[in-house]
């Protein structure tokens, strides 16, 4: 079972659209996948619940972050693929519990000076942690140079960053509006394409596949 968790200390990122997207992703190609929602706010918790009846998976939980190891533990037994995590921006400690028990972080960011300076917080989530890294470009113009400029700025602060982009499709806020995923509401359009590519490139992320955690996991 691999565990993604979508960290940023900043809100506004979109990690609640990459958490349910990359989830969807994974349910398409036929993986058993589990959101754990452990963000306060509960976004990706009440997308599920107002969908459940029409479209039951991927299935989304609301865990705490103390409890999220006994609910790994029942996501294993249960013989999950996938558990991808959404976090609070607000608890570098909450943060710091939930990335021990991940394989591999996904950083979403913006592609703004403001997103970028705000990075540091979570670089040193990123650090602490000592876990694998990817950043992922979210809400990416769709023209322009700046996704390019903010990846270079990414670089340059030693994360990883995956080669695809979500750029910022009206498609995945109008899913959301709809208690969807894209692969529901356009599963042949650009966006969903993009959240498909995203999740390949981490499944194939080599870090992620010899990360510490696994390996103890798959002895424990």
């Amino acid at each position: 079972m691999r565990i993604i968790a979508l960290i940023s200390q900043k809100g506004g990122v979109g990690k609640t659209t990459l958490a349910i997207n990359l989830a969807a992703a994974a349910h398409e190609r036929g993986k058993g996948v589990i959101i754990a929602d452990t963000d306060p706010q509960q976004s990706t918790y009440r997308w599920y619940l107002a969908r459940k009846d029409a479209h039951p998976l991927p299935y989304a939980a609301s865990v705490f972050a103390d409890t999220l190891p006994s609910f790994l533990d029942k996501a294993r037994a249960n013989g999950a693929d996938y558990v991808f995590i959404d976090t609070s921006p607000n608890s570098t400690e909450e943060s710091l519990a939930i990335a021990d028990q991940s394989d591999l972080l996904l950083v979403p960011c913006g592609p703004s000076f403001i997103d970028l300076r705000a990075l540091k917080r979570t670089e040193n989530v990123v650090r602490l942690s000592g876990k694998p890294a990817l950043a992922v470009l979210n809400l990416c113009p769709a023209y322009g140079t700046e996704a390019d400029q903010a990846a270079e700025a990414l670089t340059t602060l030693g994360l990883d960053v995956c080669p695809h982009r979500i750029t910022n499709r009206a498609s995945a806020r109008r899913a959301y509006a709809l208690n969807q995923s894209v692969f529901d509401y356009e599963p042949g359009g650009k966006c969903a394409h993009e959240f498909n590519a995203v999740f390949r490139f981490a499944c194939d992320y080599e870090p992620m596949k010899t990360s510490s955690h696994e390996k103890v996991s798959a002895h424990g």
